[in-house]
């Protein structure tokens, strides 16, 4: 089964030697993955360089067909809506983002002349959803209903589905947003990331339990979940006990292709 896995975080070697492109590509012929989703860094990560992320990114990415790029946004800065559209005209098909890491809230006017750009150029977003020491009011996560309230042809993703704290928020997320009554052509544009849900031992705070998985599945279908690395912060060990896991679900094998990649294909239009 070829495998498309989303949500790397890749880095110059001069800003992380653990996180670079070739680092992530040997992680991939390991785990028999064939290609990859890659994020550029976020602007606070290469502060005080000259490094654009997703100049850098769309150059590193240029002669790589197997990986694909994902760019980054500071809504801390009054060119928002044109950050997005270099995203756009890079090529890149989406935008990572994290109200956490880079410190910003969900719901500010801010944010939403992203997620707004975002939905003009048809970018999907990916989301971290969960637990990350910022304060809580600020990412809460039944707030990603808000936004698929406000921009209802917005794809995104919610990362870690919440984690452990706060799986059933996401859950009601994705859930409210399936069309019920299904109505032709409509469809849910809210997708679960199992990205860093698979091990008891390594941030616990965002473990999925097997039940908790086939609960998942149950409740948004497996067209709803994309499969993600977390490199460098997941490496070969956690990388291969994840596509272990999903494969030892008991699904069918079209249900599982989707998950691994079909997915992240169709939306991204690969």
């Amino acid at each position: 089964m070829k495998i498309f896995a989303h949500h790397a975080h890749v880095f110059p070697e001069g800003i992380n030697p653990d996180g670079t492109i070739d680092r992530l590509t040997k992680l991939l012929d390991h785990c028999e993955i064939a290609n990859a989703v890659c994020f550029s860094p976020f602007h606070n990560q290469v502060k005080g360089t000259d490094i654009d992320p997703v100049q850098w990114l769309k150059k590193e990415l240029a002669h790589r067909p197997r990986l694909r790029g994902f760019g980054t946004v500071d809504v801390h800065r009054d060119d928002v809506a044109d950050q997005v559209r270099a995203i756009a005209d890079a090529g890149f098909r989406g935008i990572k983002m994290h109200p956490q890491a880079q410190e910003f809230a969900l719901l500010s006017p801010e944010a939403f002349k992203a997620f707004e750009a975002a939905e003009k150029h048809n970018l999907f977003i990916t989301f971290h959803s969960g637990v990350h020491h910022y304060r809580i009011k600020d990412y809460r996560v039944l707030d990603f209903d808000e936004i698929a309230h406000h921009f209802p042809e917005l794809r995104f993703s919610l990362e870690h589905v919440g984690g452990y704290s706060f799986f059933a928020d996401a859950l009601a997320v994705i859930v409210n947003r399936i069309p019920f009554p299904p109505v032709p052509g409509k469809r849910c544009m809210v997708f679960g990331g199992l990205t860093s849900v698979f091990t008891q031992d390594y941030n616990r705070f965002w473990y999925m339990c097997r039940e908790r998985m086939l609960e998942l599945i149950a409740q948004v279908g497996p067209q709803q979940l994309i499969f993600g690395l977390d490199f460098p912060y997941n490496l070969e060990e956690n990388t291969l006990t994840a596509l272990a896991t999903l494969k030892g679900l008991g699904l069918a094998p079209d249900d599982l292709a989707l998950i691994l990649g079909g997915n992240l294909c169709r939306e991204m239009g690969y």
